[in-house]
């Protein structure tokens, strides 16, 4: 593999530079390949082309048995910790992962036997992730070197600046921070984590380099860092990612770094990245324009040019663990959108979360934008509620410091949207659940309300 190759020049010709740092711990590049060359000799029973699960909290351990399992043709399936042992023995189970790796850092049988078996000399799967899953099981999905390789000439493109160090504060079992990770060690830069996420720590770190850094998070990290009261001066860049950042978020980041550039990326666990809104370009409510190497089409369109998008690139994924390798050349993403004729692309929601109130399409996040821009909200969900007349009708989950009187909201809503739009009640809840990823958990919160309208 090209990404182990590249590790063991590093390692030979600069060998003293800091690759990894979590905290305190940390590695150079020639101490990381005697971690690598030490942990094979563990595991060199394990054989070739198995799926190793890392069930590993400290992030330093997990790199080096993920670049272990990796040197001896095996496949890393990264999970995430802080899954219960119910949810961590269903996708043993489900997906017939043979061994496991846990913080005791003993390979264990699971007792499963792996359906499926890959010559991973030839395929160069890097790993197997996890979407984060809004319902039921997460769903696993390979991910091979090539497809990264190509995001990461596509990521140097918007490095204006010379880089030597990459941050990403999330968990590594979140493909933005793996990302982030891997392609530092790739392209021979420093990658400086965190085990758990602390913005002022964060920030702090920052400020030491006493240099511009790329940083990747996503936009629930980034509003929790614009709370704390410090200033970075130097031109670093922001890369977001997960959701849209909101246009208030955007003016208070600018404020807490003056010469940075953000970029938020568009893209999806399967497709990677699709599109990017370099220090916001594109018009307000767009996600940007495709990156060169992604193609895109959309079918089923309606009345107002909003179709299924399609996606085909290099950069995709290379199949779900239980369908086997990928063949076919296009991702249908479960996203409507449409695109403007300067080429911008703009996101109407999911196929999953369109409602439909009296004949008409009504897309939840293009409602839930409108009501942000109110100021009014910390964080809002339409969902839909069954309704007689009109077959269902919107609703306004919402969290605000105050509660939100329904005649000024729905006063200020109908100069900007069509009465079917807007929401016919309004809910004020205590705290929303999240994905792994940032987003708001649409299933969790639906199944939540309806639940308590039980009640």
């Amino acid at each position: 593999m090209q990404l182990l190759r590249k590790i063991t020049e590093y390692a030979k010709k600069r060998g003293t530079q800091i690759a990894l740092k979590f905290g305190d711990d940390a590695l150079t590049y020639a101490q990381l390949q005697r971690e690598i060359d030490r942990t094979r000799q563990q595991i060199s029973m394990l054989g070739t082309n198995n799926i190793v699960a890392l069930m590993i909290q400290q992030p330093l351990t997990l790199i080096v048995n993920y670049l272990a399992i990796l040197s001896e043709d095996n496949i890393p399936c990264i999970c995430d910790y802080r899954w219960s042992n119910k949810q961590i023995n269903q996708i043993y189970s489900y997906y017939n992962i043979p061994y496991v790796i846990d913080d005791h850092l003993t390979v264990v049988k699971t007792g499963y036997q792996q359906q499926d078996t890959y010559d991973n000399s030839q395929l160069r799967l890097l790993h197997i992730g996890f979407t984060s899953g809004t319902t039921g099981l997460p769903k696993a999905y390979y991910r091979n070197e090539s497809s990264w390789i190509y995001s990461y000439v596509e990521n140097e493109k918007l490095l204006t600046e010379p880089i030597t160090t990459i941050l990403a504060p999330g968990p590594l079992s979140h493909s933005l921070s793996l990302y982030a990770c891997i392609y530092a060690l790739y392209s021979g830069r420093t990658f400086i984590g965190q085990q758990t996420f602390n913005e002022t720590l964060l920030l702090e770190e920052i400020a030491s380099l006493q240099q511009q850094v790329a940083l990747f998070l996503v936009p629930t990290m980034l509003t929790s860092c614009i709370t704390v009261n410090q200033q970075l001066h130097y031109r670093h860049i922001l890369f977001s990612s997960g959701d849209k950042l909101s246009q208030n978020t955007r003016e208070k980041v600018k404020l807490m770094f003056p010469k940075s550039i953000v970029v938020e990326f568009f893209g999806t666990s399967e497709a990677s990245f699709i599109s990017y809104n370099y220090d916001n370009q594109a018009p307000i409510n767009s996600v940007g324009k495709l990156f060169d190497n992604v193609f895109i089409e959309f079918s089923d369109k309606d009345s107002d040019n909003i179709g299924m998008l399609n996606v085909n690139s290099n950069m995709m994924f290379s199949g779900y663990v239980d369908q086997g390798i990928r063949q076919n050349n296009w991702i249908r993403t479960g996203d409507f959108a449409s695109m403007d004729e300067a080429g911008y692309l703009y996101l109407h929601g999911r196929e999953h979360d369109r409602l439909i109130i009296g004949g008409r399409n009504v897309y939840p996040s293009e409602v839930e934008e409108v009501i942000k821009s109110t100021g009014w909200f910390e964080e809002v969900l339409v969902m839909g509620q069954p309704h007689s007349k009109f077959g269902e009708v919107a609703i306004l989950l919402y969290k605000a410091q105050t509660t939100i009187d329904y005649i000024d909201l729905k006063r200020y809503l109908s100069q900007q949207i069509a009465r079917y739009q807007i929401p016919s009640k309004l809910i004020r809840v205590e705290q929303f659940e999240y994905t792994a990823s940032g987003k708001v958990a649409r299933h969790k919160m639906k199944q939540w309300y309806r639940g308590s309208e039980g009640q």
